[in-house]
């Protein structure tokens, strides 16, 4: 229908939870995301990083993981993707994200998605909360490897 009117037609959008739809306990899973090559390459160049460990491939085999590892603030970003997907469209600010574990290390060919865990509520004002939220990385093979908490200002 491009190029189309669409008078007289509804137009519906997928709605955003709000901060009241969220319920202490829940644990929302997010989508699943394959790193890749591109993203190593991508995002150490971007970030200026320089390490071996990430970006040499014959330095990495003789390393303690035989290949070069994405770096964690790689795995942090992707999972901040991820955590958005599950707090949708009514999150206002991120207000903070601590007690970052690096607990596996994530490597091209991972398939990775987040689980995001309730564990706070804190009504701020009549159109306004804070989240508290326990987000854990998880790969393919069921293994923890990334952790860290995190606070979000949403709408109500």
């Amino acid at each position: 229908m491009t190029g189309e009117a669409t008078a007289g037609k509804r137009r519906i959008e997928p709605a955003s939870p709000g901060f009241d739809s969220f319920i202490v306990g829940d644990v929302h899973v997010s989508y699943g995301r394959t790193v890749t090559q591109a993203h190593l390459v991508n995002f150490t160049s971007m970030a200026g990083m320089q390490l071996p460990l990430f970006i040499n491939h014959d330095r990495a085999k003789t390393g303690p993981f035989g290949e070069p590892i994405a770096p964690g603030f790689l795995t942090a970003s992707l999972s901040g993707g991820m955590m958005e997907s599950v707090l949708g469209g009514n999150t206002l600010a991120g207000l903070g994200m601590d007690g970052f574990r690096f607990k596996t290390p994530v490597k091209a060919g991972d398939t990775l998605h987040a689980e995001v865990e309730i564990v706070s509520k804190k009504i701020q004002d009549a159109g306004r909360g804070i989240l508290g939220v326990q987000v854990n990385v998880i790969n393919q093979r069921a293994e923890l490897v990334l952790e860290y908490t995190a606070k979000v200002l949403m709408k109500r």
